[in-house]
């Protein structure tokens, strides 16, 4: 055989985190400007040429099109190749880790989702919209969720948060990364949660300090990071 049973699993498997991410980089894009994005058919931003099938093959269709639209040449952003790229490898780690366990491996495939969907708005938009944490919450909670880690999570950072505005006379968490830790608490265990928000803090911090004092920054990709973290430790 050309290729073992488990490298052709692994190999489907990237492939779906491919689809999968470059849906989600459109939902990205789309739902926090109200925009349609589950009738409309897929178009260059730049021209409006409706984009064949050829044209929306993950990871293919950018490398085939050396990064360009076909049409009118305007760069595609590289975000959209890294993002595809990203899912992919994302959804290969619960494989490893749940090999025999489809519901351990379907929640960490949305998790892992959740965390590159918020990554994506926050970077695009600096807003986590609630449509994408309800619709992430109920995809979750059939899932053996950790309903206590969820509001312990939830309510460690609205206390930070209040803390903070009573400190620093302004706001030093967005109502989103608040909301976003609830749904986040539904997919890892408590030691995990706590885990997670002092990577993201720590790693936040030294970026602040380094790249962006005195300057607010997208927090979701930072709390994405620390989860993801968490999830693999």
């Amino acid at each position: 055989m050309l290729f073992s049973v488990q490298t052709l699993l692994v190999i489907c498997t990237f492939t779906l985190g491919t689809i999968a991410a470059s849906f989600l980089n459109v939902v990205a894009k789309s739902v926090p400007i109200q925009q349609n994005w589950w009738s409309r058919r897929s178009a260059c931003p730049h021209c409006q040429t409706t984009l064949t099938a050829l044209q929306l093959i993950p990871v293919f269709s950018f490398l085939a099109q050396k990064g360009r639209c076909r049409t009118c040449q305007t760069k595609i952003p590289l975000l959209y190749l890294l993002a595809e790229i990203l899912g992919g490898f994302l959804f290969i780690i619960p494989l490893i880790r749940h090999p025999y366990s489809p519901s351990s491996l379907i929640q960490a495939w949305i998790f892992l989702s959740l965390l590159l969907t918020v990554t994506l708005t926050d970077f695009y938009y600096r807003l986590i919209p609630n449509k994408i944490l309800i619709a992430f919450g109920f995809l979750l909670l059939p899932l053996q969720p950790y309903i206590a880690t969820a509001i312990i999570g939830f309510l460690f950072f609205y206390a930070t948060a209040w803390f903070g505005k009573i400190l620093f006379k302004k706001e030093t968490l967005g109502g989103g990364d608040i909301k976003l830790y609830l749904v986040v608490g539904l997919a890892l265990p408590i030691h995990s949660l706590f885990l997670s928000i002092a990577i993201s803090s720590a790693i936040a911090l030294v970026y602040a300090f380094i790249f962006a004092r005195n300057k607010p920054i997208p927090f979701a990709p930072f709390i994405s990071l620390g989860s993801l973290i968490a999830y693999l430790m």
